[in-house]
This record gives structure tokens, sequence and C-alpha cells, in this order.
């Protein structure tokens, strides 16, 4: 089973001269801006002050020296990947700038985006998905009800700047939460940035709220989208997606799926499915059903309860919880046993509410099978059978069987 992994590999000694940048290319620089380049990788959106991924590794090293924070946004595959990307030669004169991040708990935001020169005036902008801080976590199930959340503002005033100061085309990319940044920054662009994009490569990424995806700034982008999904998606099925154009083999299984190194590929292409399963399916009817059926109001207040209670635990990242656990796992106990009787209620109220429509999801893709109905034997042939008298049964036999005329049997 070939991975992004096997295409770098086979691809390392052809330059973007010889072979022109792809969608597989793309994933791997998508992935790769999920590391903490903090003070490595320039703000400034000028070709002047960039660095080289050959470069960038080499600093990437120096600074961490192998101590990274738990659980947090360095793991080994983006290790492997970045090992690659600065050695091979196809990748490792890739520039990177303009990179951004910002992460806040007042306006309930989580943004990181990046751009990579590839050559002279041919861009990809990245927006990276959902890190390991809880805000980041919040702010993506409030999509659920929100026409905007924050970081899509971002995204789209960061696409702004990108094509205000550099003159060229781009891709624009992004893996989760970040696909659905880069499909909402390209609609709401200027028709002259628009015409500078040529793909928009959305990797497993939710939609985006339909007053949006219905609107004439989405169909003026919308062919340049190229949606992909793996075979048992769930986040990239959630909310108003476009048509799915891939839906891709994967090496594992489950939630797994949603991780892009997992992503079969054949030669320089996906190794591609039919269709989704059965248990994707089903998810995503589950959590549509049950969104549609709660007001904004009890979407709001039951995500802002969920993730306050970690918040006010002080678990700000999944990393928190690997300082003083069995402090922060108390105070977690203490703040659902200080929720009101009012929002406690609610909790349970919503939370029994999407176990029962995973349930009924569930049931109702049962299938159903046709009624028998009664046969019966021609005359004819109901004549030439034996009689029971006929067949000399013993007593005990007999009855064991219901009483019947013995014309009639």
């Amino acid at each position: 089973m070939s991975t992004i992994f096997d295409y770098l590999k086979n691809n390392q000694y052809d330059s973007f001269y010889d072979k022109e940048f792809t969608v597989l290319d793309a994933l791997a620089l998508t992935e790769l801006a999920y590391l903490p380049f903090e003070d490595l990788v320039p703000a400034d959106i000028s070709t002047q002050n960039y660095i080289s991924l050959q470069q960038l590794s080499e600093q990437f090293e120096e600074k961490f020296q192998g101590k990274y924070p738990p659980l947090g946004m360095v793991n080994a595959h983006r290790l492997k990947l970045l090992s690659y990307l600065s050695s091979f030669k196809r990748y490792k004169h890739i520039r990177a700038l303009a990179f951004d991040n910002e992460v806040s708990l007042d306006s309930q935001k989580q943004f990181a985006a990046i751009t990579y020169q590839v050559k002279p005036k041919e861009y990809l902008v990245v927006f990276r998905g959902t890190d390991d801080s809880i805000i980041g976590w919040k702010e993506d199930f409030h999509m659920t009800y929100m026409k905007e959340i924050p970081a899509q503002l971002a995204a789209k005033d960061y696409l702004t700047q990108i094509c205000s100061h550099l003159d060229g085309k781009f891709w624009l990319a992004g893996h989760s939460k970040g696909g659905n940044l880069a499909t909402y920054a390209a609609c709401q662009a200027e028709p002259s940035f628009q015409e500078k994009i040529r793909e928009i490569y959305s990797f497993d990424a939710p939609g985006l709220h339909s007053s949006i995806r219905n609107s004439d700034n989405f169909k003026a982008i919308e062919g340049k989208i190229l949606s992909i999904i793996p075979e048992n998606s769930i986040v990239g099925m959630m909310l108003e997606t476009p048509e799915t154009d891939l839906v891709v083999k994967s090496k594992t299984f489950g939630l797994l799926q949603h991780l892009m190194v997992s992503w079969e590929i054949e030669g320089d292409q996906f190794k591609v499915v039919p269709k989704v399963t059965e248990d994707s399916i089903q998810v995503d009817q589950t959590l549509k059903t049950w969104t549609a059926n709660l007001s904004e109001e009890d979407l709001r207040d039951f995500f802002d309860l969920f993730f306050g209670l970690f918040i006010e635990a002080g678990i700000h990242r999944f990393g928190d919880m690997t300082v003083d656990t069995a402090g922060k796992i108390q105070k977690l106990i203490e703040n659902r046993k200080n929720l009101s009787p009012e929002q406690e209620a609610m909790m349970d109220r919503l939370s029994r509410q999407l176990i029962d429509t995973r349930i009924q999801v569930w049931k109702d893709s049962l299938p159903v099978f046709p009624k028998l109905t009664p046969f019966k034997l021609p005359d004819h042939f109901q004549e030439k059978l034996p009689k029971f008298d006929e067949l000399h049964l013993t007593d005990k036999i007999r009855s064991l069987l219901p009483d019947k005329p013995k014309d009639e049997a």
C-alpha cells in the first residue's frame, strides 16, 4: 500500500520544471503546515524574506533539538515529511514565507497559514486545519450554526494580503478546517484575485454555511475546487460541502482515515473507490439531523458549556493534560458538578438526543424484507397428498398437531 511518502521518494529527482506541481505535492506541503514554525518562517509577505525548506529543517532541529511539546502538533509522520521535503531535490529549494498563527480565547479564533513559493510566480497558499488548542476545536463546532467564524474572516484577510503583494498564480489548499478556510477565502476574494487562483485543494474538509454555499461568489470559484475525502469520511461530509471529486482508499479505519498520510496512492494519483462507506453516510446523517432539530441558541449554549469545562480547568491545549493530570481531572469533575440544574439538564438532553438520533439512523438503514405471502397448493395437488390418517402417525405425535376435522386434514 503506497502512501504520500512513496510518492515523494519516487519523484524526488524531478524538479518542478521537469514535472509540474501536483495535488500530491500540495498534500505533502499541507500536512507540513501543521508543524510549529513560529519564529522560523518569516511573517513578512515578501519573496525577499523567505526561508527554503532545507534551511527550515535545519533551524527547526536546532530550535527543538528533539524535545517537542507533549500531545502537540509534532508527530513522527510530520517529522518524516520535513526530512523528505528538506532533502529531496524536488522540494528542498521551495521557499516558505508569510507564516501566521493566531489563537485567541477572547475572539474564539484559531487560525494559521503559510505560503510556499514553488517556482517564480507560482505559489501554494496553505491554511492549517484544527490544531491542538481547545479553542480551535470549539471554533470548529461553531460552524454548525454560525454563518462565519473568526478564522474564516482571518483567512479572507490573509489571502487578500498575499494576492496584493505577490505577483503570479496561486494554488490554495487546506486539510480539515483548513480546506474550509481555503474555500471561504477564495469565494470571498475580489474577482481580480479569483482569476489568479489555479485550483483549490480541499482535503477532507467540512463545507460552508448554506447561505455562502449558494452565493454567486461561491459559484464563481466552484469549478476550481478539487474536493477529496477518504472512504470513511466524517469531517469532510459536514455542512454544505461541494460535490466530492475523489473518494480515496485509506490503509486505516474509522476516524483515523482523516489523517492524510493514511491515504493510498497509485503511481502519481490517489487510489480511489466508488463511494464512501455506509458508516460515513450514517454519521453524516446523524449530525445533520441532530443539528437541524436544535436551535442556534441550543447549539451555542451546548458547545460553550462543553468546552468551557476544559478551559475553566486550565486545559487550553491537549498537552496541558500531561501537567498535573490528576488535578486537571478533579477540576473537570468539579466544573461539571458546579453546573446549574438548567445547564446540566440541557447538556444531558442534547447528549441523549444525539445518541438517540444515531440509533434511529442505524435502525432506518436496516434492510426491509418483504412479507411472505401464504402459499397454497392447487387443489389437484392437494387431492394427491396423503391424509394424516393414512400416514399412521402415532398418537403422541398427533397430539402435538392442532385439532382439525378429519375431512380438513
